[in-house]
């Protein structure tokens, strides 16, 4: 199905990590024709991402690139999901070679486009505090649209998965709001590389969830879905890439990997589309 399978562990980091490979940095690991990489520490994001290049434009074959942060925004809140909102956020946030970025300042902006009312982003140092962005989760008082993806709210609810966190949420510990807001702005420059450009698929959006698996197919993974216990590797990071990339290939093997980017049973005709069009998916979530 997958000839290259990359799996990704992102971060947000506003400065780069040490030299010595450390937790809360970029990992990723990767496999082709048999051969498994082993773990790989990135000091920045730009450097992660220019390995990603790299093996795609080594590797003209079909390939899935998994990265562990939410593609899309609850629907109705206008931000949408894939290469809709990977484009607009590349247009407004700014990242350096030190992985130094605006994101708080892009949150404020995308809050006082979406409501008069705090929020939906919220968390950031005081420093970046304004009316627009609140350091504290403000009460969500939002008609248009829910706190929580349908994907996550059925973990939550029915997988009693309650660690997952929400995209609005941008700072400290649990948080993945950043990672989004910097990992689509990635994918939203990423996705305009003349060498990949035109084999560049968002799953589910542009994929019609299996329909149309091939070229470069770019997905939302949640590493804490896997088993990352058997591996040895002094880093959870490391481990959960491993165990993200060989959940995969084993899906593969055995010939039950294009269910897992199917479109799960039991959604609604309404919010499949939701789904599909705005919020995105956790693949292999059933």
């Amino acid at each position: 199905m997958f000839d290259l399978v990359i799996m990704v562990d992102w971060s947000a980091a506003a400065s780069a990590g040490p030299a010595k490979p450390s937790p809360d940095r970029c990992w990723l690991a990767w496999a082709t024709g048999g051969f498994r990489s082993d773990a790989e520490y990135f000091r920045t994001r730009r450097d992660c991402m220019k390995r990603i290049r790299d093996l795609l434009v080594s590797h003209d074959t079909s390939a899935c690139v998994g990265f562990d942060f939410p593609f899309g925004y609850p629907a109705g809140s206008g931000l949408g999901g894939g290469r809709t909102a990977a484009a607009r956020i590349a247009k407004i946030l700014q990242s350096d070679k030190q992985d130094r970025n605006n994101r708080f300042d892009v949150a404020a902006r995308l809050n006082a486009e979406i409501s008069s009312s705090p929020g939906p982003f919220w968390g950031c140092p005081a420093a970046s505090a304004s009316p627009q962005l609140t350091i504290k989760k403000p009460v969500f008082s939002h008609d248009n649209f829910h706190e929580w993806r349908i994907v996550e709210k059925y973990l939550r609810e029915k997988k009693k998965q309650t660690t997952i966190s929400s995209v609005w949420k941008l700072y400290t510990t649990g948080s993945v709001g950043s990672q989004s807001l910097t990992g689509l702005k990635e994918l939203g420059d990423f996705a305009q590389i003349p060498e990949t450009a035109h084999r560049v698929k968002f799953w589910p959006f542009e994929t019609n969830w299996e329909a149309d698996i091939n070229g470069i197919v770019l997905t939302e993974i949640w590493p804490s879905l896997n088993n990352h216990g058997g591996y040895d590797h002094p880093i959870k990071d490391a481990r959960q890439v491993l165990a993200a990339r060989d959940w995969l290939l084993e899906k593969i093997a055995d010939g039950t990997a294009q269910e897992a980017f199917s479109r799960p049973a039991w959604l609604s005709t309404e919010d499949e589309k939701k789904c599909r069009m705005e919020e995105g998916w956790i693949l292999g979530v059933r």
